[in-house]
């Protein structure tokens, strides 16, 4: 989990959705997430619709199939 972590601040985050970093480039991470933020589009291994649950005002992502 930390170098996924490390990976991510290097990249400059997820959670933002307009993060910039200082240099002007946007924050890359996001687009090798298999689930974040891509709730109803299919999942990149199994192509089942991923799906987003909503827990004490935090989103979930996840794959009913991949992540069972």
């Amino acid at each position: 989990m930390r170098e996924v972590l490390e990976e991510a601040i290097r990249q400059g985050g997820t959670t933002l959705r307009d993060y910039v970093s200082p240099d002007g480039t946007p924050g890359y991470f996001r687009q090798k997430l298999f689930v974040y933020e891509r709730a109803g589009e299919p999942c990149r291994r199994c192509r089942t619709p991923i799906r987003r649950l909503a827990q004490g005002q935090r989103s979930t992502y996840f794959c009913p199939s991949c992540q069972t």
